[in-house]
């Protein structure tokens, strides 16, 4: 596989711990034998070291391992916390309640809902908001929820089977409602195309956020870094990172090239944090820059280390969402 970036390997959690790193061929051969052994608690370091950004080819099979090492009576800290949580508010989080500012104009009723999500309803507000906003002043029609149930993303990476298809049941009844899906975060248009869709009435469209995007009205300036997409890139969406490029370029922005590489968010702050948090600083070094003004994103797990460990590591440009540039 030819490097994107000269000295760093692609696969970012290789890179940062290459001693617990399972290949493709180590989990298939795992799969092949499961039957005949037993996970143990030791097992945890190379079961969980991904970030499941999508770059490798057997993350369906990563996920069932983990399930594994759960039906086979290990644990890892803070599962205990994840399902009270699950159980009480349908969230990684110890709430549900949303801390947006919902804007006056939305609709309360429309056959398109846009689904946030729980990391951008509940740490990231103002992300949310400027994503609102910017449907709004597109004239995009849509509603959204006074509660969201979470897609599940959190629960089906760190081995919860049995409590992601309680999540997945609830949402698919709530989808029924409606023709079309928007959503916000790729971890959950991933979930709604692919693990959702067999039950799912064929008749709903599920879409992302990025394909609602339009230039600015008025000229903007700047040089601008982004961050693109693992989790859409990764998974058929290969020509999004050009779309988006447009769209800035279009706006007035001058697009500096950062070759592509994982911010370390692809399972948000959970699991191995020690592995996220060597990846997002690796990235950061990418971004820190003279020639950079403004470093962005269009993912909320994106948008939340990005906004975090730019201030961490105190890199040169300014991190601003991509919605709020384009605004």
């Amino acid at each position: 596989m030819e490097e994107r970036i000269k000295g760093r390997k692609n696969f970012p959690t290789d890179e940062v711990d290459p001693k617990n790193f399972l290949s493709d061929a180590e989990v298939k051969d795992l799969m092949k034998k499961r039957g005949d052994f037993k996970f143990s608690h030791e097992d945890y370091l190379k079961l969980y070291n991904c970030v499941h950004c999508g770059e490798c080819e057997t993350e369906d099979f990563r996920f069932l391992l983990k399930q594994k090492y759960i039906e086979d009576g290990n644990t890892f800290e803070g599962k205990e916390e994840m399902i009270e949580y699950f159980e009480k508010f349908r969230s990684p989080y110890p709430t549900n309640k949303m801390r947006i500012k919902k804007p006056k104009d939305i609709p309360d009723t429309s056959e398109t809902l846009f689904f946030m999500g729980c990391l951008s309803t509940i740490r990231i507000p103002r992300y949310t908001e400027h994503a609102l906003q910017f449907l709004l002043k597109n004239k995009v029609d849509f509603t959204i929820l006074n509660k969201e149930i979470c897609c599940g993303w959190h629960l089906l990476a760190s081995g919860l089977k049995s409590e992601f298809e309680v999540c997945k049941k609830e949402n698919i009844k709530i989808f029924q409602d409606y023709k079309k899906i928007i959503c916000l975060c790729p971890a959950c248009y991933h979930l709604f195309n692919v693990t959702y869709r067999p039950e799912l009435d064929d008749n709903i469209e599920i879409d992302y956020i990025a394909n609602y995007l339009k230039p600015a009205e008025q000229k903007k300036t700047g040089r601008v870094g982004i961050q693109h997409l693992c989790q859409l890139i990764n998974r058929g969406r290969e020509g999004v990172d050009s779309f988006v490029n447009n769209i800035l370029k279009k706006s007035g922005y001058k697009v500096t090239d950062v070759p592509h590489w994982c911010c370390g968010g692809g399972t948000g702050w959970m699991g191995r944090t020690d592995i996220i948090e060597a990846i997002a600083r690796k990235r950061m070094n990418d971004f820190d820059r003279d020639d950079i003004d403004f470093a962005t994103t269009y993912c909320p797990s994106c948008w939340w280390i990005l906004a975090r460990f730019s201030k961490i590591c105190k890199i040169k440009p300014k991190a601003k969402d991509l919605f709020e540039l384009l605004l």
